[in-house]
């Protein structure tokens, strides 16, 4: 197994989170404290998700995930899985996604006419 963790911007506790995201060539899981959400393989098939999606995990926080997000957590999983990428690499491309993440949600709309929204 291997363990990845990046930083997200809370806006709701105005701090960053630590997002931990292990893989197996089985399964891939990202967690938040006590929340999870996992994709588990499934040959010449998506990958299924199971627990929390990450759209509910993250809005917890007031971060607005966007839709494509799991698409990008499984492109990265298939591309480890492969071997075409390896821990390393892939931590720096997780982070770069993370930092994509950040930018996004550090400057959300924060007038009150937006506050049921965000």
């Amino acid at each position: 197994m291997s363990v990845f963790k990046i930083e997200i911007f809370s806006p709701r506790w105005k701090h960053n989170d630590t997002y931990t995201i292990e893989m197996t060539p089985e399964e891939m899981t990202i967690t938040m404290q006590v929340r999870a959400a996992t994709a588990v393989w499934r040959e010449n098939l998506d990958p299924e998700w199971q627990g929390e999606t990450l759209e509910r995990i993250m809005s917890n926080d007031h971060i607005p995930a966007p839709a494509i997000l799991p698409q990008l957590l499984e492109h990265a999983w298939e591309e480890w899985r492969n071997g075409d990428i390896n821990d390393a690499q892939l931590q720096t491309e997780l982070e770069q996604l993370a930092n994509w993440l950040n930018i996004v949600t550090k400057n959300k709309p924060d007038s009150q006419f937006w506050s049921n929204y965000f």
